[in-house]
């Protein structure tokens, strides 16, 4: 088993590769690749948990690297692009824009509905929202890496019809006239760019799941690795933004899926306590459990996220790496409020417990 001695994480200067998978879809928050890979390529062969995968950068990452990798995490939308994700893995390009065809063919024949929802008028052109939603009705018949491009789309589209105002991860003010955008190019587009077929020996699993529950999908004592970087503590809202949009289109309350979430303030503390717990129920008894955390901002203090989930086991890290935000949004905003915040990896090597 691997050693909490041979872990580090280097600074880096930036954190996108825009061509890459995880370019995809502008999921919020999620860990930088080039962390991922700079982890996983350290540990021995074996079985990795993210219990908060999200779109999948660390489960996708393990697998390229051999392990057998697990992701879990409670939201549809980041289960569908974490499962498109990996089978670019294993698909082919020519077979993705086959169907692709077909599917645009398909939604030229469907009938639409003309009214258009506050949320979608806000987001596109009347002729492009027309042609995004005939799409979206063969979304269930989409495989799941056209499904992850068409949910990538759909961010990319409402950004170009905003003339781009809106950046890659946000959603901003009302912008006039709208542009129209084809999408259905879009599509075609995203699809090209994104897939990286490969010979990789790891395997994975995702489940569409609630982590303060883990042992009903994931047996005791069978994980090598829990390696993740867990939801903001400072309730950060995985619902809204360009998903909101997605779950407009697709017919879905937003809420209640935001319901079963980590993300209430008032509960995040003893909710991931219920994860801790099941964690280290699933891991070995020489497993590695490793947190990318960072710092919070609550008025006029900072609290250190390392610290914070420090306090959460009984049994203290044996290792805490800080830096600072480097290449990312984290920094624009940490000017803006004049903040220093940093970024924390903190580790727990459950073969020296007691």
């Amino acid at each position: 088993m691997q050693t909490k001695n041979k872990i580090s994480i280097k600074e880096i200067k930036s954190v996108t590769n825009p061509t890459s998978v995880h370019g995809i879809y502008p999921y919020r928050g999620k860990i930088s690749a080039i962390d991922a890979t700079a982890v996983v390529k350290q540990l021995n062969p074996g079985v990795l948990l993210d219990p908060f995968c999200g779109s999948g950068t660390i489960v996708y990452e393990a697998s390229r690297a051999g392990l057998h990798a697990i992701g879990v995490d409670n939201n549809p939308l980041a289960i569908w692009i974490a499962k498109g994700k990996l089978s670019s893995l294993i698909g082919d390009k020519n077979s993705y824009l086959k169907e692709a065809d077909i599917l645009i063919r398909n939604a030229k024949k469907n009938k639409v509905k003309t009214k258009l929802s506050p949320l979608i008028k806000k987001a596109f052109h009347e002729k492009t929202a027309k042609e995004v939603y005939a799409l979206a009705k063969e979304f269930n018949k989409m495989s799941e890496y056209n499904r992850a491009c068409f949910l990538g789309t759909i961010a990319l589209a409402a950004r170009g019809c905003n003339q781009y105002k809106w950046t890659s991860s946000t959603v901003g003010k009302d912008v006039y006239p709208k542009q129209y955008i084809n999408f259905y190019e879009k599509f075609l587009n995203k699809i090209k760019k994104h897939v990286h077929t490969e010979n990789h020996t790891g395997t994975s699993e995702i489940y569409l799941h609630d982590s303060r529950d883990l042992l009903k999908i994931i047996k005791n004592n069978s994980v090598d690795y829990v390696f993740t970087s867990p939801p903001y503590f400072d309730a950060l809202d995985y619902t809204a933004y360009y998903g909101r949009i997605v779950y407009d289109l697709l017919g879905k309350n937003h809420l209640n899926i935001k319901k079963n979430l980590i993300q209430r303030i008032s509960e995040y503390e003893s909710d991931m306590k219920k994860v801790f717990a099941e964690i280290v129920r699933v891991t070995k008894k020489d497993g590695l459990i490793i947190f990318v955390v960072g710092d919070k901002k609550v008025k006029d203090r900072i609290i250190n996220g390392g610290a914070f989930f420090s306090g959460l086991l009984r049994h203290q890290p044996n290792t805490v790496i800080e830096r600072n935000y480097t290449g990312s949004s984290s920094q624009i905003f940490d000017k803006l409020n004049k903040t220093n915040r940093k970024e924390q990896i903190v580790i727990w090597d459950k073969s020296t417990w007691k």
